[in-house]
């Protein structure tokens, strides 16, 4: 199955209303799948944890960090940090451990999902900084998983922004429109504080932007407070 980028993984997880999926890829020219725990293109390998990183577990989001109405992914076992194809905000660097959570709303219509890294060396800033460069290229570029799906991306409302502000050691975001279907929407962002990187993107489905906006500041908000 063909890797699919995290725009892509995002809308299934909406309009699925419950768990999250992924695919990898293994051809060497664009991101190849991990190898181990310690080096990857995308998240760090902890399927086999040797020990559990309560640190980086404590700047995960819970269902008390959003509003009611929220059920929490029960299959949340992988993701993938790209925006389209061969943009991996991941890709080369180094991650000693992840954490993943995913939430959707009961009947649709919005979804939550976080992931948080242990990074080595420097490469929490490496992450933001790939993030970043990846969310100006990837904007009104197809996927690659096959379904065309490409979101056209621009700066957040300026009270999402705000929320990120003076966040963390450095930060990045972006607001999307899917660029086929103007209903499927996101705010993203993505940051670190020290060695922890994290991303955490909105999703709606016939939201409005003011709704969207709102649940994102509020969640946002509650990533930053944990940090």
């Amino acid at each position: 199955m063909p890797r699919r980028p995290l725009a892509a993984l995002l809308a299934v997880l909406l309009l699925a209303g419950t768990a999250l999926a992924a695919c990898t890829d293994d051809d060497p020219g664009t991101t190849p799948t991990t190898r181990d725990a310690t080096t990857t293109s995308g998240p760090a390998d902890t399927t086999e944890p040797t020990e559990v990183d309560e640190g980086l577990r404590a700047v995960m989001l819970g269902l008390e960090d959003l509003p009611e109405g929220f059920t929490e992914g029960g299959e949340v076992d992988d993701t993938i940090t790209a925006f389209c194809a061969t943009e991996d905000a991941a890709a080369g660097l180094q991650a000693s451990a992840r954490e993943v959570r995913g939430f959707a709303r009961e009947g649709g219509g919005a979804s939550v999902i976080q992931l948080a890294f242990r990074f080595r060396d420097d490469d929490a800033a490496t992450f933001v900084a790939q993030a970043d460069g990846a969310l100006t290229r990837c904007s009104g570029v197809p996927d690659g998983s096959g379904t065309g799906l490409a979101f056209a991306y621009e700066p957040l409302a300026p009270a999402v922004e705000a929320t990120v502000a003076v966040a963390g050691e450095a930060r990045t975001g972006r607001f999307g429109t899917s660029a086929g279907s103007g209903n499927l929407t996101l705010d993203v962002v993505v940051l670190h504080q020290g060695d922890v990187g994290v991303l955490v993107a909105v999703l709606g489905l016939s939201l409005p932007r003011a709704e969207l906006d709102a649940l994102a500041a509020a969640t946002f908000t509650a990533v930053v407070a944990k940090l």
